[in-house]
């Protein structure tokens, strides 16, 4: 070209040739700019005056000039051919490229400040605001910008020579364009918060996607696409690379709180629209609860975008990353203590998406319990009349219209936890509606049939299948609920006084009623047992300030004791074990009876049978009423003494026992179980009318219950004033009656 333009003699010579060439390409070059700049002409100088499309015409101009990077480094080798430096001419020298460049985007973010901040006030509360679209189109403007000169500035360092840049960097006034973004990050942050904040709202708000049941997906677009959004607003931040990391710091916490923030309120709202849209089975219309795909969609919604964003925000937003450069920074580990912070945030916002996931699995379960009602009370109607296989519907029911149907719909994680939910449930359905006055047997067959169905749930409510469930204490308490029913009425007073005999008794009862001295041993003759019981006399103190008082058994302050001993359980015994009792001995607190009585011919085991007991019982003689009860305890035969190692009777060590009244209030569900067969059951009749007369016999004549005992009270007065030999029936027959026939007086 060079050797062209000499032959056409425009010039002298060939170096003023060059020297002509290089002025008019750069004279060129500056018109260019300067017709560019011109027909673009963009004026921000009153901040009232910001049109947000004109800043999108500059931000398009920019990233033109942004993209033209790509082949810079082309031009800047076709323009060293003629010896100019491409770069040096467009952006170095004055009213360069550069200069205006830098002079326009000065302007605008000078008066972009005022206004984003304007504008960003209202955004101090955690609500959206009428001035979020202005807030968030801005804050997107001026991120793109910042990225755009990021881009520019980078190329031009990189298309130069390390040399070339270090004299001429100074004189590109456009590196500096990150100390123009100083005044206004903090504010543009609040436009990524506003946007967050909105599309988090609109995805619930959107949510109108309908789902049949074949369809395959598992998260609905809204859901997706709003976790997408919010993750790709963190990325494009940190893009940014901002270099004072104080503003990096303070947007690590502000998008990590508004996120937590969002996705709680998301959660929630989620589950409004379930209850709203009524996607939850009305069962007013159907007797059957309906598992709906759009329920495990929602459900999958919120799994999803807690797993999706909230446990993505620690790599995300690069918490590690600066954390360390502020601790580096100010020279300080108190620092670490806000990633311990920000992370215990994202761990209770998981939570309570989780709560609100628990919350809607309790609504299914609770719609689920109230469907199985029905069909609970069938099945036990079905076993008492011993139908074959009668928990069949029900097993159907759970496994083929519920539990199938979530685990197709639900992701793993969840399913496992409804199916807890509805076992749950299940167990307490079974356990409300169970019949309580059934015969053992029956018990024994609902106990077969919920051991099938206890294993079910096992293998359903498992998270891996190769791993066993959890344990679930409702199923280990309603199978010994089950067993306890299904034990024999003689197995039920066996543990009834095995507690009873218990030191402490599980039972509160009083214990100011006395004390029965005794001895008791058992002796082996001819592999059958002898138990000897030897009552020596009752000691009741009468002080006022004794730990032993006695409460008066009439109006005298005395009392005509006597004491009954038997052998409990009866059905342990291959004959009813007869009753022994005392003489009476009349008037007085402090009786001696000095007798000794003995069972003979007992089972050789019954001294190791836990829960079979000597029951001593005291007793006041009336004349006319009902005999009162004074108090009663009880020897477990497991711990009597052996004459093994005694010469007699006489050597056993003496015993001091407590009497005490039993609680009527109080009782074991042992003493409910044999309570509740006395209609069909002489065993547990009988039992029942002992510990009732025991527990609701009344207190004796000390001002407790004055208008309940009157009419016997009033007689022991009489017999106070009256002598000694006066009739009444003291030395009569009635005296010494067994305590069988007391028992049938009652009632």
């Amino acid at each position: 070209t060079i050797c062209n333009l000499f032959q056409l003699k425009i010039c002298s010579n060939e170096s003023e040739t060059k020297r002509h060439l290089e002025e008019t390409i750069k004279t060129r070059l500056e018109t260019d700019i300067n017709d560019l700049f011109s027909i673009h002409s963009f004026k921000f100088q009153d901040k009232n005056g910001i049109q947000l499309n004109n800043v999108r015409e500059f931000l398009e101009f920019v990233e033109k000039l942004s993209k033209s990077m790509s082949i810079i480094k082309e031009y800047q080798t076709l323009f060293l051919s003629f010896n100019i430096s491409y770069i040096e001419a467009c952006f170095f020298e004055t009213n360069s490229a550069g200069d205006r460049l830098t002079e326009i985007t000065r302007c605008l973010l000078q008066n972009m400040t005022e206004y984003i901040q304007t504008y960003s006030k209202p955004m101090v509360k955690a609500t959206s605001s009428i001035y979020d679209p202005n807030l968030i189109e801005s804050s997107r403007l001026l991120l793109y910008l910042y990225l755009h000169l990021q881009t520019i500035t980078t190329a031009l360092r990189n298309n130069l020579e390390a040399r070339d840049w270090q004299r001429h960097a100074f004189k590109l006034k456009l590196v500096e364009y990150r100390q123009w973004f100083s005044p206004i990050m903090t504010f543009s942050l609040e436009g990524f918060v506003a946007k967050i904040r909105q599309i988090m709202k609109r995805a619930v708000e959107g949510d109108n996607e309908v789902f049949s049941d074949e369809d395959s997906i598992r998260y609905s677009p809204s859901s997706m696409g709003a976790a997408d959004a919010c993750t790709k607003l963190c990325q494009e931040w940190e893009a940014i690379d901002y270099p004072d990391i104080y503003i990096r710091y303070t947007a690590l916490i502000r998008l990590t709180n508004t996120i937590c923030e969002q996705c709680q309120h998301y959660a929630r709202r989620t589950a409004r629209i379930l209850s709203q849209h009524r996607y939850f089975t009305d069962l007013n219309s159907t007797r059957s609860f309906n598992v709906s795909k759009k329920l495990c969609i929602l459900v999958n919604d919120i799994e999803f975008v807690k797993q999706k964003l909230l446990s993505s925000l620690p790599y995300v937003l690069n918490f590690s990353t600066v954390i360390d450069k502020m601790i580096e920074n100010y020279d300080s580990t108190d620092f670490q203590q806000t990633k311990v912070t920000l992370e215990r945030l994202i761990s209770t916002a998981e939570h309570e998406m989780n709560d609100v996931i628990k919350l809607i699995f309790e609504r299914v379960a609770t719609l689920f319990y109230v469907s199985l009602k029905d069909k609970i009370s069938k099945y036990y109607e079905d076993e008492k009349r011993r139908k074959v296989d009668p928990m069949n519907d029900i097993n159907q029911y759970i496994d083929q219209e519920i539990l199938r149907k979530l685990y197709a719909g639900l992701e793993k994680v969840q399913y496992s936890r409804v199916a807890c939910a509805i076992r749950i449930k299940a167990l307490q359905c079974l356990r409300e509606l169970l019949p309580l006055q059934e015969s053992p047997d029956f018990y024994e067959r609902v106990l077969q049939s919920f051991g099938h169905l206890a294993l079910y749930f096992e293998k359903v409510c498992r998270g891996e299948q190769h791993i066993p469930g959890p344990s679930c204490e409702e199923v280990t308490t309603f199978r010994r609920t089950l067993q306890q029913f299904a034990l024999s009425t003689e197995q039920l007073q066996l543990i009834y006084f095995r507690e009873i005999t218990q030191t402490p008794s599980p039972y509160s009862c009083p214990t100011n009623n006395g004390v029965i001295v005794f001895r008791a041993a058992y002796e082996i003759v001819d592999d059958r047992i002898t138990i000897y019981a030897e009552n020596i006399y009752i000691c009741v103190l009468y002080e006022v300030f004794s730990c032993h008082h006695l409460p008066k058994m009439d109006h005298c302050g005395s009392s005509d004791p006597y004491v009954i001993l038997e052998l409990l359980p009866s059905r342990l015994y291959p004959k009813r074990p007869k009753e022994h009792k005392t003489i009476t001995i009349k008037r007085t607190l402090d009786p001696e009876f000095n007798q000794l009585f003995q069972w003979d011919y007992l089972p050789s085991d019954i001294v190791h049978t836990p829960g079979a007991v000597l029951r001593l019982s005291v007793w006041d003689k009336n004349m006319v009423l009902k005999d009162d009860f004074i108090g009663e305890c009880f020897v477990s035969l497991t711990n009597i003494e052996s004459l093994i190692n005694h010469a007699a009777t006489r050597d056993v060590p003496v015993s001091e026992v407590h009497l005490r009244r039993g609680d009527n209030i109080a009782q074991s569900t042992v003493y409910k179980l044999i309570r509740n067969r006395a209609k069909f059951d002489q065993e547990a009749a009988l039992f029942l009318k002992q510990r009732t007369r025991a527990m609701e016999s009344e207190n004796g004549s000390d001002g407790e219950n004055p208008s309940e005992s009157y009419s016997s009270t009033a007689l022991h007065s009489l017999c106070c004033l009256a002598p000694c030999d006066i009739g009444f029936g003291f030395h009569s027959t009635a005296s010494d009656q067994s305590y069988t026939d007391n028992i049938e007086e009652i009632n």
